[in-house]
């Protein structure tokens, strides 16, 4: 674990470079953003007060650890606790938006499936191309990803949230035992493997930018060859945030 936390603070300090400082949040209501609204979807403040009784219109209540109490808006409390607090240091999760407005944009109710990006994520050159190219990850490199074994994508390890353009729904803690914090998994490369490898384009209302891994084959079965192993993140979780969500299963 002394290795891991070395490395980790590396990663850290890497990017911490790379971010502008942010103004605090009022994550005591479940919200991420600052002051500023998108004046095309919420034309008044009140609108997206949290405190407002409409705040949540157009959300489906399934349990009060989400935000709304609607898993596709992500847990109502982000981690706040060293080293996964530094993933989302200044993510606004819904961009400004209300959430049904986001919900408008981001979600398909016919298929019940978010919207991503077209192109799997990649950013799009002028030209409307995906900019992509092989790379080798090579042993010793580490890898992330917040969801499950059976996705085809990964990411350096320790990007900020706001640079994958993900859902904060991959963020919702998974019914699995060992509890995994926030959905989040990290992996060493043990073998040497190629990947579909370059920019991830904007979504969900978050700048994308960071790099992303498009997999040969999903987590577990790199898993199950032995290309990758995966740490123990429960060593991550602080007790307060696993009492604070197990006690609203």
């Amino acid at each position: 674990m002394v290795l891991i936390a070395t490395l980790w603070k590396a990663f850290v300090l890497g990017a911490a470079t790379t971010l502008a400082v942010a103004s605090p949040t009022p994550r005591d209501y479940g919200v991420d953003g600052g002051d500023e609204l998108d004046d095309g979807n919420c034309l008044e403040q009140l609108f997206c007060d949290p405190k407002s009784p409409s705040y949540c219109d157009g959300t489906i209540y399934s349990s009060s650890k989400y935000l709304c109490g609607d898993w596709r808006l992500g847990p109502l409390m982000l981690p706040e606790h060293f080293p996964l607090d530094t993933f989302v240091a200044i993510y606004d999760r819904l961009g400004g938006l209300c959430p049904k407005d986001w919900l408008a944009k981001y979600w398909n109710s016919t298929s019940a499936s978010f919207i991503y990006p077209p192109d799997n994520g990649f950013q799009l050159d002028i030209k409307c191309d995906p900019i992509e190219g092989t790379a080798t990850l090579d042993k010793g490199m580490y890898i992330d990803r917040f969801g499950g074994t059976g996705g085809f994508f990964a990411s350096p390890a320790a990007a900020p949230y706001m640079q994958r353009s993900l859902p904060p729904s991959n963020l919702d803690w998974p019914q699995t035992t060992p509890v995994v914090p926030y959905n989040y998994h990290l992996y060493p490369v043990l073998r040497p493997f190629d990947v579909v490898s370059g920019p991830i384009a904007a979504g969900f209302e978050q700048p994308g930018q960071g790099v992303q891994y498009n997999l040969p084959f999903n987590i577990s079965t790199l898993l199950c060859d032995g290309f990758i192993r995966e740490v123990d993140t429960t060593n991550f979780l602080d007790q307060w945030d696993k009492n604070h969500w197990v006690s609203q299963q």
